[in-house]
């Protein structure tokens, strides 16, 4: 593969020079690009996406350009990344308010296909991208995860968290829903490789968005999230309100009951429509035309989630800056009012999120596809920090939020323990 590649680069050199203005396209043969991306272990940045329709994997390495700023992106660039929770205050080492990358090497599997897309500006010469190709490794074969639980820490503690909840609904008049979230971090026995956790991740779910983001060797940011936060195709977005959350069932017949529930509850209801509000009001305000389909359960390994589905067509001058801006934080992850809710959580919240819960994706002139970063993992060594959040609305009882946050968190417990025998 790594003979190839150089081959047409260097015949791409010599036709386009040292510092090309275009891409360079690259057909080679398929590999499981999650192998590939555990084989690089200092090439970085190093960046995995899979769409949730399962249409794209896609696999990063280094970068010919690097913003502390939503980029504005024309012709043949792509750019990856992700923005905060918050834009304001302290964040994450490596994952700062926002940041995207244009990277040097893109390999997108699709329709049982590989392509390489060696990315050039201009400013990024030849050599620099061979350099690059060259310190490419071959691919790992991925594993069982094998780990022991050496110690839990819960931030906010449950007692705490009890107490934040019940101050959450002394001020329902000020702040309708407020969706209050957990760190837990874990200690393990052994040394965390995200790309395994990852691969057993997307087998348990696999209709979600899953994503790795790694700036620097110290820290990865993993995650396999059901929340889309748009998907733009030319002037088309697609959407969707995701709140209300109840377990799945111990058998078809209890499964199938707590799926009613979702459809006919009072307060999920209230939460969901929200969310649906809230989105609603935001895409009208850039002259959106909006419509929501009609809303369906999404059944995930140990949860089970109300879906309402919208798509917008918007006008020809809206940019996808203008989107993540309007439309992040939904109430899904932060509340309603949304300045008051991120006010409440900012205040009152005992850690970072940081990129949990922020949007993760990437943009081109063509197509954007973000997801809300749920279900997400900061990992370094052999620690790693879960997270989890409930949205608390009248009628919210803590305990009965505390255990959402443990099945929400269940799936990647549940992996991280497993046995060869398993």
């Amino acid at each position: 593969m790594i003979e190839e590649i150089c081959k047409q680069l260097l015949a791409f050199q010599n036709a386009q020079g040292d510092f090309p203005k275009k891409n360079l396209s690259i057909s080679l043969e398929p590999v499981m690009l999650l192998t590939l991306l555990k084989a690089q272990i200092d090439i970085f940045p190093a960046i995995y996406w899979q769409d949730k329709e399962l249409q794209q994997r896609i696999v990063c390495f280094g970068a010919i350009d690097d913003k502390l700023a939503i980029p504005h992106v024309c012709n043949e660039a792509r750019y990856y990344g992700g923005l905060a929770f918050q834009q304001q205050g302290d964040q994450w080492p490596g994952f700062p308010a926002t940041r995207f990358i244009r990277p040097a090497l893109e390999f997108i599997e699709e329709n049982n296909s590989l392509t390489l897309t060696c990315h050039f500006d201009g400013n990024f010469c030849i050599e620099d991208t061979l350099a690059l190709v060259h310190k490419l490794r071959s691919p790992v074969t991925l594993q069982k995860m094998n780990t022991l639980q050496i110690s839990r820490s819960d931030l906010p503690g449950k007692q705490q968290w009890s107490g934040l909840v019940d101050l959450c609904i002394e001020y329902k008049a000020l702040l309708p829903k407020v969706v209050l979230s957990r760190q837990t971090e874990l200690i393990c026995s052994e040394t965390i490789d995200h790309c395994d956790l990852l691969c057993q991740w997307e087998k348990a779910n696999p209709a979600s968005f899953h994503f790795s983001f790694q700036f620097n060797k110290d820290d990865v940011f993993i995650g396999c999230s059901p929340e889309r936060l748009f998907s733009r195709t030319g002037r088309t977005l697609h959407t969707e309100a995701l709140a209300g959350t109840v377990n799945r069932g111990r058998n078809d017949r209890e499964d199938n009951i707590l799926l009613q529930s979702l459809l006919t509850d009072k307060k999920i209801d209230r939460e969901n429509y929200l969310v649906q509000e809230f989105i609603i009001a935001n895409l009208m305000s850039l002259k959106a035309q909006v419509h929501c389909e009609q809303p369906h359960v999404m059944q995930l390994h140990n949860v089970q989630h109300l879906c309402v589905p919208i798509k917008a067509e918007l006008l020809t001058t809206t940019k996808d800056a203008e989107l993540l801006y309007k439309l992040h934080p939904t109430p899904a992850v932060g509340g309603t009012p949304k300045l008051p809710a991120l006010q409440f959580i900012n205040d009152k919240e005992p850690y970072c999120r940081g990129w949990y819960a922020g949007a993760v994706g990437y943009i081109s002139q063509h197509k954007s596809d973000f997801s809300v970063a749920i279900r997400s993992a900061l990992i370094s060594a052999n620690k790693i920090k879960l997270f989890a959040g409930a949205g608390i609305v009248t009628g919210s009882i803590a305990d009965q939020e505390w255990q959402e946050l443990d099945n929400k968190i269940h799936t990647v417990l549940d992996i991280l323990t497993q046995t060869e025998d398993k």
